[in-house]
This record gives structure tokens, C-alpha cells and sequence, in this order.
């Protein structure tokens, strides 16, 4: 199958919106700036907050399937955690309580997350109805 022009950027777009929506992920989670704090530390709560709704949204508008926009849309906060419960929280020392809350936070921020992309990408099916496929088969011909 041969790419269209748009495929690179749009494939580098998707790429840059993953990597900033880990990072504003992670700046929500660990409660830091990662700028310097003379360069926005007024704004800056303000605009990761923005971020970690419109990013999700951004990455389902630049995937052409659904299923790439759900796990692109959700893969940074499974990433991170992963890495989390791996180096700060090991599973034996949570009681089953702490558990159930962790697994109901999880799961709350991961259906967001899936949702705002699949927003992003039915707003591209909207926009741009040649572009998307539902299905992850190709076409032949």
C-alpha cells in the first residue's frame, strides 16, 4: 500500500500527541511542574488540566481507526501505571480495600480517557468520513 503525503505528519502528530498527553499525565500523578518554574508557574496547573482532556481527544482526531485511537488514547496512563505499581507500590503490601479503590480509580480514568479519544476519532469520522475505518482489515484492489 502505497502512503499519501499527509500519512508522515499525521503519523508524526499522533506520535508528539501521545508523548504530551504521558506528560501532562504525569505531571497530574507525581503533582510537579516539569517546566522550570519561571516559565509558567502561573498557568501551568491550568494548562496541563487542559491538556489531559484535549490530548486524548487530539490523538482519536489523527488515528483513522477506532481501535488505534482507544489504545493510543489510553496507553500513557497504562504505561505509567504499570511503571507506578512496579517501582513505588508493590501489590503485596496493598490490603484489599486499598486495592479496590486503586482498581475503581484506574478503571474511572481509563474509560475517560478511552471515551475522549473515541470523541476525537467520531469527530473525525464527522469531518473527514473518507479517512476513517471502523474496521482494522484493508481493503483489497
Amino acid at each position: 500500500m502505497k502512503r499519501q503525503d499527509g500519512d508522515t505528519l499525521r503519523l508524526v502528530a499522533l506520535g508528539a500527541a501521545v508523548l504530551l498527553e504521558a506528560v501532562a499525565l504525569l505531571s497530574v500523578v507525581l503533582q510537579s511542574a516539569i517546566l522550570p518554574p519561571t516559565l509558567g508557574s502561573g498557568i501551568y496547573p491550568n494548562v496541563v488540566s487542559v491538556a489531559v482532556f484535549v490530548l486524548p481527544s487530539l490523538v482519536g482526531l489523527l488515528s483513522r481507526r477506532l481501535a488505534t485511537a482507544l489504545l493510543f488514547g489510553i496507553l500513557p496512563f497504562w504505561a505509567l501505571a504499570v511503571v507506578y505499581l512496579a517501582v513505588f507500590a508493590p501489590i503485596y503490601v496493598i490490603d484489599l480495600i486499598q486495592l479496590g479503590v486503586l482498581a475503581e480509580r484506574v478503571a474511572a480514568t481509563s474509560i475517560l480517557l478511552a471515551l475522549l479519544a473515541a470523541l476525537g476519532w467520531v469527530l473525525r469520522s464527522v469531518l473527514f468520513p473518507q479517512t476513517t475505518s471502523t474496521l482494522g482489515r484493508r481493503r483489497s484492489g
